[in-house]
Formats: C-alpha cells, structure tokens, sequence
C-alpha cells in the first residue's frame, strides 16, 4: 500500500467525506455560464450580471463538473470582439427569420456537417452553444473524435448555403479561441483552411 493510500486509510471516514464534498472554485466556468446567461437575457446591467454571476456560481456547486485543462487565458479585446460579432449575427437572423415569418417563401432546412479545428473540449462547446444561440440554426449532434457539429438549417435552398455555414461556423471558432486560446492555438486556427462542403459530407457516407 502506497504512503497515500495509507494517509487516507487513517484519516477516517469522517475526513474522506469531507474531502469528497469540497468544491473547487472554477472562475473561468463561471463567468463563461453568466456569458451565456446575459446572451439569453439580452440586456447588460448591474443586476443581470450579478445575477449571472450568482448563478454560474450555484450551477457549478450544485452540478460541480471536473476542472477543465485550459493553459489560455481571456482576452478582454478579443471577447469584446466576440461578443459584437453574435449581436451583429443575432440581429441579422433575427430580421430574416422575420422576413420568413411575414412573406410567402418557403424555407428549405437541411443539417451540415461542421469538422472543427481545434482540439479542445471548452473551444468546441463554446462554438456550439453560440452557434445555437444564433436563430435559424441549432447543434443537434456534436462529437468528441473527431471534432464535429451536426447543425440544424432553417433555409439551405442551394449547395452554396452549405458552404457558407461552414465557414460562418469556422469563423466563430476563430474568435472564440482568439478571446479564450493560446497565441500558439490561435496561430494554428488562422493558418489552417475551413472544408468545402464536399469534404465535409464524405464523413457520412
């Protein structure tokens, strides 16, 4: 038996429930949850943040999830981009869904296949959820090996429109390890080249 395994044999049942119990403290978890929060709650002040806040923290002691191995760290400005880029986006969907709602044409939904760049765990389901936070498309399916996002599109009329969400969904990648990566990550997310359509569907077949 090892010196460890020795220690907690001694200390007692008493001392091993207790050190089961203690929660660490995950900032990064936290503030991305009240991220989240303050994205579906679609205003910015004093009491939605602290409320967000106050709920990523009770989220993470009554769901505590493993610490997640991240050697980044946020980037102020780059987040800041980030977070223009989905209101603009958030915008945008929202006047065609609209467009949608009070006209005659018919939408046409399909599912893209999306291979991601990076490898990392909090990269790929920031990407989603953002993604689904967008009107008009949703993640029904994300995969850990290899990296990949089943999206759900309102309107796919022609091939090109299959594309062009795999770029968009590239793109946001791109920023969210820009405002959450490494310079290491980041220069190898910018350097390498988004999948054509084509590409992306052989997976399936």
């Amino acid at each position: 038996m090892s010196e460890e395994a020795r220690a907690e044999a001694d200390a007692g049942p008493v001392t091993r429930r207790r050190s089961r119990r203690r929660v660490p403290f995950q900032p990064r978890q936290i503030l991305m949850l009240a991220i989240i929060w303050l994205v579906l709650v679609g205003e910015v002040n004093i009491v939605s943040v602290v409320g967000g806040l106050l709920l990523g923290w009770l989220i993470m002691l009554v769901f505590p999830l493993p610490p997640v191995d991240h050697s980044g760290r946020i980037h102020p400005w780059r987040l800041l981009v980030l977070v223009v880029h989905l209101v603009r986006d958030l915008a945008v969907s929202s006047v065609r869904l609209m467009g949608y709602a009070f006209g005659r044409s018919v939408p046409h939904p399909g599912i893209v296949r999306v291979p991601l760049h990076s490898n990392a765990d909090l990269y790929e389901v920031n990407t989603a959820e953002l993604a689904s936070v967008v009107p008009g498309t949703i993640v029904v399916d994300a995969r850990r090996k290899p990296r990949l996002l089943y999206l759900h599109v309102f309107d796919l009329p022609d091939p090109s429109e299959r594309q062009d969400t795999i770029d968009v969904t590239w793109a946001l990648e791109r920023r969210v390890v820009a405002a959450f990566g490494t310079a290491e990550e980041l220069a190898a997310m910018q350097q390498a080249q988004a999948p054509t359509a084509d590409a992306a569907q052989e997976g399936d077949s």
